[in-house]
Protein backbone atom coordinates (compact mmCIF):
# COMPACT_ATOMS: atom_id res chain seq x y z
CA UNK A 1 0.00 0.00 0.00
CA UNK A 2 1.42 3.44 -0.91
CA UNK A 3 2.63 5.63 1.96
CA UNK A 4 -0.04 8.22 1.19
CA UNK A 5 -2.82 5.66 1.52
CA UNK A 6 -1.33 4.39 4.78
CA UNK A 7 -1.28 7.91 6.20
CA UNK A 8 -4.90 8.45 5.20
CA UNK A 9 -5.86 5.27 7.08
CA UNK A 10 -3.83 6.36 10.10
CA UNK A 11 -5.50 9.78 10.23
CA UNK A 12 -8.93 8.24 9.70
CA UNK A 13 -8.33 5.88 12.63
CA UNK A 14 -6.93 8.73 14.75
CA UNK A 15 -9.86 11.07 14.13
CA UNK A 16 -12.36 8.29 14.85
CA UNK A 17 -10.71 7.50 18.19
CA UNK A 18 -10.81 10.95 19.81
CA UNK A 19 -13.69 12.14 21.98
CA UNK A 20 -14.42 15.35 20.03
CA UNK A 21 -16.56 15.60 16.92
CA UNK A 22 -14.85 16.41 13.62
CA UNK A 23 -16.54 17.37 10.38
CA UNK A 24 -14.73 18.36 7.15
CA UNK A 25 -16.32 19.99 4.10
CA UNK A 26 -15.05 21.13 0.72
CA UNK A 27 -15.39 24.73 -0.48
CA UNK A 28 -18.93 24.10 -1.75
CA UNK A 29 -20.19 22.82 1.60
CA UNK A 30 -20.08 19.13 0.69
CA UNK A 31 -19.21 16.90 3.66
CA UNK A 32 -16.07 14.85 2.96
CA UNK A 33 -15.31 13.50 6.46
CA UNK A 34 -17.46 12.90 9.53
CA UNK A 35 -15.94 11.10 12.50
CA UNK A 36 -17.48 8.59 14.90
CA UNK A 37 -17.84 11.04 17.80
CA UNK A 38 -19.72 13.53 15.60
CA UNK A 39 -22.04 10.74 14.48
CA UNK A 40 -22.61 9.82 18.11
CA UNK A 41 -23.52 13.29 19.35
CA UNK A 42 -25.77 14.07 16.36
CA UNK A 43 -27.24 10.53 16.25
CA UNK A 44 -26.53 10.19 12.52
CA UNK A 45 -24.70 7.55 10.47
CA UNK A 46 -21.48 8.53 8.72
CA UNK A 47 -22.53 6.79 5.52
CA UNK A 48 -25.72 8.90 5.46
CA UNK A 49 -23.77 12.15 5.87
CA UNK A 50 -20.53 11.92 3.89
CA UNK A 51 -21.03 13.08 0.31
CA UNK A 52 -24.03 15.27 1.12
CA UNK A 53 -24.25 19.05 1.23
CA UNK A 54 -24.60 20.74 4.63
CA UNK A 55 -28.17 21.85 3.87
CA UNK A 56 -29.15 18.21 3.29
CA UNK A 57 -28.08 17.30 6.83
CA UNK A 58 -28.85 20.43 8.85
CA UNK A 59 -31.77 22.85 8.95
CA UNK A 60 -31.57 26.42 7.62
CA UNK A 61 -27.97 26.42 6.39
CA UNK A 62 -26.88 29.80 5.01
CA UNK A 63 -23.57 31.63 4.69
CA UNK A 64 -24.59 33.71 7.72
CA UNK A 65 -25.50 30.72 9.90
CA UNK A 66 -22.83 28.25 8.78
CA UNK A 67 -19.23 28.72 9.92
CA UNK A 68 -18.08 26.31 7.20
CA UNK A 69 -19.52 28.44 4.40
CA UNK A 70 -18.44 31.77 5.92
CA UNK A 71 -14.85 30.59 6.62
CA UNK A 72 -14.45 29.76 2.92
CA UNK A 73 -15.05 33.45 2.23
CA UNK A 74 -13.25 35.05 5.20
CA UNK A 75 -10.34 32.58 5.35
CA UNK A 76 -10.30 33.27 9.11
CA UNK A 77 -10.90 30.64 11.82
CA UNK A 78 -13.92 30.90 14.14
CA UNK A 79 -12.90 29.86 17.64
CA UNK A 80 -14.92 28.38 20.51
CA UNK A 81 -18.34 29.39 19.20
CA UNK A 82 -21.44 28.23 21.02
CA UNK A 83 -24.00 26.67 18.68
CA UNK A 84 -27.44 25.19 19.23
CA UNK A 85 -29.11 23.69 16.14
CA UNK A 86 -31.26 20.86 14.77
CA UNK A 87 -30.30 18.10 12.36
CA UNK A 88 -32.69 17.12 9.58
CA UNK A 89 -33.82 14.26 11.84
CA UNK A 90 -35.05 16.73 14.47
CA UNK A 91 -32.19 16.09 16.92
CA UNK A 92 -31.28 19.21 18.96
CA UNK A 93 -27.53 19.57 19.44
CA UNK A 94 -25.62 22.01 21.66
CA UNK A 95 -21.89 22.29 21.03
CA UNK A 96 -18.89 24.54 21.30
CA UNK A 97 -17.04 24.41 17.98
CA UNK A 98 -13.86 25.82 16.47
CA UNK A 99 -13.78 26.01 12.67
CA UNK A 100 -10.60 26.33 10.58
CA UNK A 101 -9.79 26.80 6.88
CA UNK A 102 -7.32 24.45 5.14
CA UNK A 103 -5.23 26.67 2.84
CA UNK A 104 -2.99 25.32 0.10
CA UNK A 105 -1.24 27.48 -2.51
CA UNK A 106 -3.01 30.48 -1.02
CA UNK A 107 -6.42 28.91 -1.73
CA UNK A 108 -8.98 27.49 0.72
CA UNK A 109 -9.37 23.83 -0.22
CA UNK A 110 -11.41 22.60 2.74
CA UNK A 111 -12.87 23.59 6.10
CA UNK A 112 -13.02 21.54 9.28
CA UNK A 113 -14.62 21.91 12.70
CA UNK A 114 -13.64 20.43 16.06
CA UNK A 115 -16.78 20.16 18.21
CA UNK A 116 -17.35 19.57 21.92
CA UNK A 117 -20.74 18.29 23.08
CA UNK A 118 -22.04 20.48 25.92
CA UNK A 119 -25.70 19.42 25.83
CA UNK A 120 -25.60 17.80 29.27
CA UNK A 121 -23.49 20.62 30.63
CA UNK A 122 -26.04 23.16 29.38
CA UNK A 123 -28.88 21.18 31.00
CA UNK A 124 -26.99 21.13 34.29
CA UNK A 125 -26.32 24.87 34.15
CA UNK A 126 -29.97 25.57 33.34
CA UNK A 127 -31.04 23.58 36.40
CA UNK A 128 -28.45 25.40 38.49
CA UNK A 129 -29.69 28.80 37.37
CA UNK A 130 -33.27 27.75 38.06
CA UNK A 131 -32.18 26.66 41.52
CA UNK A 132 -30.57 30.05 42.09
CA UNK A 133 -33.88 31.68 41.14
CA UNK A 134 -35.69 29.37 43.57
CA UNK A 135 -33.25 30.20 46.36
CA UNK A 136 -33.81 33.87 45.67
CA UNK A 137 -37.58 33.48 46.05
CA UNK A 138 -37.27 31.34 49.16
CA UNK A 139 -34.81 33.84 50.58
CA UNK A 140 -37.61 36.39 50.76
CA UNK A 141 -39.39 34.14 53.24
CA UNK A 142 -36.35 32.64 54.97
CA UNK A 143 -33.70 35.33 55.00
CA UNK A 144 -31.07 33.26 56.84
CA UNK A 145 -30.70 30.90 53.87
CA UNK A 146 -28.39 33.12 51.86
CA UNK A 147 -26.28 30.47 50.16
CA UNK A 148 -23.30 30.57 52.54
CA UNK A 149 -21.76 28.15 55.03
CA UNK A 150 -19.00 30.18 56.65
CA UNK A 151 -18.54 33.19 58.93
CA UNK A 152 -15.41 34.65 60.49
CA UNK A 153 -15.89 32.18 63.35
CA UNK A 154 -15.32 29.38 60.80
CA UNK A 155 -11.75 30.52 60.10
CA UNK A 156 -9.20 28.59 62.17
CA UNK A 157 -5.93 30.38 62.88
CA UNK A 158 -3.39 31.18 65.61
CA UNK A 159 -0.93 33.43 63.77
CA UNK A 160 -0.69 37.19 64.10
CA UNK A 161 -0.63 37.37 60.28
CA UNK A 162 -4.10 35.87 60.03
CA UNK A 163 -5.33 37.97 62.96
CA UNK A 164 -4.40 41.12 61.03
CA UNK A 165 -6.02 39.75 57.86
CA UNK A 166 -9.30 39.03 59.66
CA UNK A 167 -9.31 42.54 61.15
CA UNK A 168 -8.80 44.06 57.69
CA UNK A 169 -11.47 41.80 56.18
CA UNK A 170 -14.02 42.89 58.78
CA UNK A 171 -13.35 46.55 57.96
CA UNK A 172 -13.66 45.82 54.25
CA UNK A 173 -16.95 43.97 54.85
CA UNK A 174 -18.54 47.00 56.48
CA UNK A 175 -17.11 49.45 53.91
CA UNK A 176 -19.22 47.72 51.21
CA UNK A 177 -16.91 48.48 48.26
CA UNK A 178 -15.28 46.24 45.67
CA UNK A 179 -12.80 43.73 47.12
CA UNK A 180 -10.13 41.65 45.40
CA UNK A 181 -8.87 38.62 47.36
CA UNK A 182 -5.73 36.84 46.23
CA UNK A 183 -3.88 33.81 47.49
CA UNK A 184 -2.60 30.43 46.37
CA UNK A 185 -4.96 27.55 45.61
CA UNK A 186 -6.18 25.93 48.82
CA UNK A 187 -5.70 28.92 51.13
CA UNK A 188 -9.45 29.43 51.63
CA UNK A 189 -10.41 32.39 49.47
CA UNK A 190 -14.13 31.55 49.23
CA UNK A 191 -14.28 30.86 52.96
CA UNK A 192 -12.98 34.39 53.60
CA UNK A 193 -15.34 35.92 51.03
CA UNK A 194 -18.37 34.18 52.55
CA UNK A 195 -17.30 35.46 55.97
CA UNK A 196 -17.08 39.00 54.56
CA UNK A 197 -20.59 38.69 53.11
CA UNK A 198 -21.98 37.48 56.44
CA UNK A 199 -20.31 40.37 58.29
CA UNK A 200 -21.58 42.99 55.85
CA UNK A 201 -24.86 44.93 55.71
CA UNK A 202 -25.83 42.52 52.89
CA UNK A 203 -25.73 39.39 55.09
CA UNK A 204 -29.46 38.71 54.69
CA UNK A 205 -29.23 38.90 50.90
CA UNK A 206 -28.07 36.12 48.50
CA UNK A 207 -24.45 35.06 48.12
CA UNK A 208 -23.75 33.80 44.58
CA UNK A 209 -20.35 32.39 43.56
CA UNK A 210 -18.95 31.23 40.24
CA UNK A 211 -15.54 29.84 39.28
CA UNK A 212 -14.57 31.68 36.10
CA UNK A 213 -12.00 29.01 35.19
CA UNK A 214 -14.43 26.08 35.33
CA UNK A 215 -16.92 27.16 32.64
CA UNK A 216 -16.35 27.67 28.89
CA UNK A 217 -16.30 31.32 27.89
CA UNK A 218 -19.20 30.86 25.48
CA UNK A 219 -21.44 29.78 28.38
CA UNK A 220 -19.96 32.04 31.05
CA UNK A 221 -21.35 35.18 29.42
CA UNK A 222 -24.89 33.73 29.38
CA UNK A 223 -24.58 32.62 33.00
CA UNK A 224 -23.36 35.99 34.21
CA UNK A 225 -25.63 38.26 32.18
CA UNK A 226 -28.63 36.00 31.47
CA UNK A 227 -30.30 35.33 28.13
CA UNK A 228 -33.17 36.84 26.20
CA UNK A 229 -35.73 34.53 24.61
CA UNK A 230 -34.60 33.56 21.12
CA UNK A 231 -30.98 34.66 21.65
CA UNK A 232 -30.06 31.25 20.24
CA UNK A 233 -31.96 28.08 19.46
CA UNK A 234 -33.77 26.94 22.59
CA UNK A 235 -32.85 30.05 24.59
CA UNK A 236 -35.39 31.16 27.17
CA UNK A 237 -35.71 34.33 29.20
CA UNK A 238 -33.38 33.80 32.16
CA UNK A 239 -31.67 35.90 34.78
CA UNK A 240 -27.91 36.02 34.95
CA UNK A 241 -25.94 35.81 38.17
CA UNK A 242 -25.63 39.61 38.39
CA UNK A 243 -29.40 39.72 38.72
CA UNK A 244 -29.75 36.58 40.82
CA UNK A 245 -27.41 38.06 43.41
CA UNK A 246 -30.01 40.81 43.96
CA UNK A 247 -28.70 43.18 46.61
CA UNK A 248 -26.31 40.53 47.91
CA UNK A 249 -22.82 39.53 46.82
CA UNK A 250 -21.54 38.09 43.54
CA UNK A 251 -18.19 36.32 43.94
CA UNK A 252 -16.10 35.98 40.77
CA UNK A 253 -13.53 33.32 41.65
CA UNK A 254 -10.32 33.06 39.56
CA UNK A 255 -11.15 36.23 37.66
CA UNK A 256 -7.74 36.17 35.97
CA UNK A 257 -8.82 33.03 34.04
CA UNK A 258 -11.63 34.93 32.31
CA UNK A 259 -10.97 36.01 28.72
CA UNK A 260 -9.93 39.62 28.11
CA UNK A 261 -13.00 40.15 25.89
CA UNK A 262 -15.37 39.08 28.66
CA UNK A 263 -13.43 41.15 31.20
CA UNK A 264 -14.23 44.21 29.08
CA UNK A 265 -17.96 43.42 29.39
CA UNK A 266 -17.62 42.87 33.14
CA UNK A 267 -15.91 46.27 33.42
CA UNK A 268 -18.82 47.95 31.66
CA UNK A 269 -21.34 46.27 33.97
CA UNK A 270 -19.58 47.27 37.20
CA UNK A 271 -19.02 50.82 35.92
CA UNK A 272 -22.56 51.42 34.68
CA UNK A 273 -24.31 49.13 37.20
CA UNK A 274 -26.41 47.95 34.28
CA UNK A 275 -26.49 44.59 32.52
CA UNK A 276 -27.82 43.54 29.14
CA UNK A 277 -28.83 39.92 28.63
CA UNK A 278 -27.28 37.95 25.78
CA UNK A 279 -29.52 38.60 22.76
CA UNK A 280 -31.41 41.33 24.61
CA UNK A 281 -31.71 45.08 24.01
CA UNK A 282 -32.87 46.30 27.41
CA UNK A 283 -30.49 47.60 30.08
CA UNK A 284 -31.29 46.11 33.50
CA UNK A 285 -30.03 47.79 36.70
CA UNK A 286 -27.99 45.65 39.12
CA UNK A 287 -27.50 46.22 42.83
CA UNK A 288 -25.11 43.50 44.00
CA UNK A 289 -21.66 43.92 45.46
CA UNK A 290 -18.87 42.28 43.44
CA UNK A 291 -15.99 40.50 45.18
CA UNK A 292 -13.38 38.80 43.02
CA UNK A 293 -10.34 36.61 43.56
CA UNK A 294 -7.17 35.48 41.80
CA UNK A 295 -4.84 32.58 42.65
CA UNK A 296 -1.78 34.63 41.69
CA UNK A 297 -0.63 38.14 42.47
CA UNK A 298 -3.16 40.30 40.54
CA UNK A 299 -0.45 42.77 39.52
CA UNK A 300 1.41 39.88 37.93
CA UNK A 301 -1.79 39.06 36.01
CA UNK A 302 -1.95 42.65 34.80
CA UNK A 303 1.70 42.58 33.71
CA UNK A 304 1.40 39.29 31.81
CA UNK A 305 -1.80 40.40 30.08
CA UNK A 306 -4.25 37.96 31.68
CA UNK A 307 -6.12 40.76 33.46
CA UNK A 308 -7.15 44.17 32.17
CA UNK A 309 -5.49 46.99 34.08
CA UNK A 310 -8.66 49.09 34.14
CA UNK A 311 -10.68 46.17 35.53
CA UNK A 312 -8.02 45.59 38.20
CA UNK A 313 -8.21 49.21 39.33
CA UNK A 314 -12.02 49.05 39.37
CA UNK A 315 -12.34 45.80 41.37
CA UNK A 316 -9.29 46.19 43.62
CA UNK A 317 -10.62 49.12 45.65
CA UNK A 318 -9.68 46.97 48.66
CA UNK A 319 -7.25 44.05 48.37
CA UNK A 320 -6.80 41.18 50.82
CA UNK A 321 -3.89 38.75 50.60
CA UNK A 322 -4.20 35.30 52.17
CA UNK A 323 -0.64 34.10 52.87
CA UNK A 324 0.29 30.49 52.04
CA UNK A 325 0.33 28.00 54.91
CA UNK A 326 4.14 27.67 54.77
CA UNK A 327 4.39 31.35 55.78
CA UNK A 328 2.17 30.97 58.86
CA UNK A 329 3.46 27.88 60.62
CA UNK A 330 1.65 28.85 63.83
CA UNK A 331 -1.66 27.98 62.16
CA UNK A 332 -0.68 24.40 61.29
CA UNK A 333 -1.17 22.91 64.76
CA UNK A 334 -4.49 24.73 65.23
CA UNK A 335 -5.69 23.39 61.88
CA UNK A 336 -4.54 19.86 62.75
CA UNK A 337 -6.65 19.85 65.91
CA UNK A 338 -9.62 21.32 64.05
CA UNK A 339 -9.58 18.72 61.27
CA UNK A 340 -8.98 15.84 63.69
CA UNK A 341 -12.05 16.90 65.70
CA UNK A 342 -14.12 17.25 62.53
CA UNK A 343 -13.32 13.87 61.00
CA UNK A 344 -13.27 11.82 64.18
CA UNK A 345 -16.91 12.86 64.62
CA UNK A 346 -17.77 12.18 60.99
CA UNK A 347 -16.23 8.69 61.06
CA UNK A 348 -17.19 7.90 64.67
CA UNK A 349 -13.60 7.20 65.71
CA UNK A 350 -13.53 8.72 69.18
CA UNK A 351 -10.53 10.84 70.16
CA UNK A 352 -7.70 10.65 67.62
CA UNK A 353 -4.26 12.21 67.96
CA UNK A 354 -1.31 12.79 65.67
CA UNK A 355 2.08 11.36 66.62
CA UNK A 356 4.75 13.83 67.71
CA UNK A 357 7.15 12.75 64.96
CA UNK A 358 4.55 13.26 62.25
CA UNK A 359 3.47 16.57 63.76
CA UNK A 360 7.07 17.80 63.57
CA UNK A 361 7.19 16.72 59.92
CA UNK A 362 3.95 18.64 59.27
CA UNK A 363 5.41 21.75 60.88
CA UNK A 364 8.47 21.60 58.58
CA UNK A 365 6.58 20.75 55.36
CA UNK A 366 6.08 23.55 52.79
CA UNK A 367 2.39 22.67 52.01
CA UNK A 368 2.11 23.47 48.28
CA UNK A 369 -1.61 22.64 48.47
CA UNK A 370 -2.04 24.80 51.59
CA UNK A 371 -4.94 24.21 54.01
CA UNK A 372 -6.82 22.01 51.54
CA UNK A 373 -3.83 19.66 51.27
CA UNK A 374 -3.52 19.41 55.06
CA UNK A 375 -7.21 18.58 55.40
CA UNK A 376 -7.10 15.88 52.70
CA UNK A 377 -3.99 14.25 54.19
CA UNK A 378 -5.56 14.04 57.64
CA UNK A 379 -8.86 12.69 56.31
CA UNK A 380 -7.01 10.06 54.28
CA UNK A 381 -4.91 9.03 57.29
CA UNK A 382 -7.95 8.68 59.53
CA UNK A 383 -9.44 6.23 57.04
CA UNK A 384 -6.31 4.06 57.44
CA UNK A 385 -6.19 3.90 61.24
CA UNK A 386 -7.51 0.30 61.68
CA UNK A 387 -8.71 0.93 65.22
CA UNK A 388 -5.61 2.79 66.36
CA UNK A 389 -5.93 6.26 67.85
CA UNK A 390 -2.62 7.82 66.84
CA UNK A 391 -1.81 8.87 63.27
CA UNK A 392 1.76 8.11 62.26
CA UNK A 393 3.77 8.16 59.04
CA UNK A 394 2.59 4.59 58.36
CA UNK A 395 -0.96 5.83 57.78
CA UNK A 396 0.03 8.12 54.91
CA UNK A 397 0.04 7.20 51.20
CA UNK A 398 3.48 6.21 49.93
CA UNK A 399 3.95 9.26 47.72
CA UNK A 400 3.45 11.47 50.78
CA UNK A 401 5.86 9.45 52.88
CA UNK A 402 8.46 9.92 50.16
CA UNK A 403 7.84 13.66 50.12
CA UNK A 404 8.01 13.93 53.90
CA UNK A 405 11.06 11.69 54.23
CA UNK A 406 12.92 13.85 51.75
CA UNK A 407 12.59 16.71 54.22
CA UNK A 408 13.95 14.66 57.06
CA UNK A 409 17.44 14.59 55.55
CA UNK A 410 19.42 16.98 57.71
CA UNK A 411 20.73 19.98 55.80
CA UNK A 412 23.87 19.72 57.94
CA UNK A 413 24.39 16.10 56.90
CA UNK A 414 23.93 16.98 53.26
CA UNK A 415 26.40 19.82 53.57
CA UNK A 416 28.99 17.50 55.12
CA UNK A 417 28.44 14.76 52.51
CA UNK A 418 29.72 16.68 49.52
CA UNK A 419 30.40 20.05 48.06
CA UNK A 420 28.11 21.94 50.41
CA UNK A 421 26.28 23.57 47.49
CA UNK A 422 22.50 23.80 47.20
CA UNK A 423 22.61 21.83 43.94
CA UNK A 424 24.41 18.97 45.70
CA UNK A 425 21.91 18.99 48.58
CA UNK A 426 18.94 18.86 46.21
CA UNK A 427 20.58 16.03 44.26
CA UNK A 428 21.00 13.98 47.46
CA UNK A 429 17.39 14.59 48.50
CA UNK A 430 16.09 13.52 45.08
CA UNK A 431 18.25 10.38 45.15
CA UNK A 432 16.91 9.42 48.59
CA UNK A 433 13.28 9.85 47.50
CA UNK A 434 13.84 7.66 44.44
CA UNK A 435 15.59 4.96 46.49
CA UNK A 436 12.70 4.91 48.98
CA UNK A 437 10.15 4.50 46.20
CA UNK A 438 12.11 1.73 44.49
CA UNK A 439 12.68 -0.04 47.80
CA UNK A 440 8.98 0.05 48.64
CA UNK A 441 8.17 -1.60 45.28
CA UNK A 442 11.01 -4.15 45.28
CA UNK A 443 12.83 -2.38 42.48
CA UNK A 444 9.83 -2.31 40.10
CA UNK A 445 10.41 0.90 38.15
CA UNK A 446 6.86 1.14 36.77
CA UNK A 447 5.17 0.88 40.18
CA UNK A 448 7.73 3.17 41.81
CA UNK A 449 7.10 5.81 39.12
CA UNK A 450 3.34 5.55 39.64
CA UNK A 451 3.73 6.02 43.40
CA UNK A 452 5.79 9.16 42.78
CA UNK A 453 3.28 10.52 40.26
CA UNK A 454 5.74 10.61 37.35
CA UNK A 455 6.11 8.68 34.09
CA UNK A 456 8.26 5.54 33.99
CA UNK A 457 10.55 7.17 31.44
CA UNK A 458 10.94 10.20 33.70
CA UNK A 459 12.02 7.99 36.61
CA UNK A 460 14.49 6.13 34.40
CA UNK A 461 15.94 9.43 33.19
CA UNK A 462 16.32 10.70 36.77
CA UNK A 463 17.97 7.44 37.88
CA UNK A 464 20.48 7.66 35.04
CA UNK A 465 21.15 11.32 35.74
CA UNK A 466 21.82 10.54 39.42
CA UNK A 467 23.98 7.53 38.67
CA UNK A 468 21.40 5.06 39.99
CA UNK A 469 21.92 2.39 37.31
CA UNK A 470 20.85 -0.54 39.48
CA UNK A 471 18.59 -0.97 42.46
Amino acid sequence: MPVGDIMIQVFRHLFNSIDEGIIVTDTEGKIIFYNAEMAKLEELLSEHVVGKHLNEVYDAVTVESSEHLSVVLTREPVLEKHKAYFTNKGKEVTIVASTFPVIEDDQVVAVYSVCKDITKFKELLTKTMQLHDQIGLEGQEQRSNNGTRYTFDSIVYASSTMKRLIASAKKAAVADGFILVFGETGTGKELLVQAIHNHSPRKNEPFVAINCAAIPETLLESILFGTAKGAFTGAVESKGLFQQAGQGTLFLDELNCMSIALQAKILRVVQEKMVRRVGGTTEIPIHCRVISSTNVDPWESVNNGSMRKDLFYRLAVMTLFIPPLKDRKEDIEALIHFFLNRYQKIYGLGEVQIGDDLKNVFLRYIWPGNVRELEHILESAMNMLDGRKVITMDHLPHYLKAKFLSQEVSSTELYKKGSGTLAHALREVEKQVLWEALKAHSGNVTRAAQSLGIARQNLQYRMKKLGMHKF
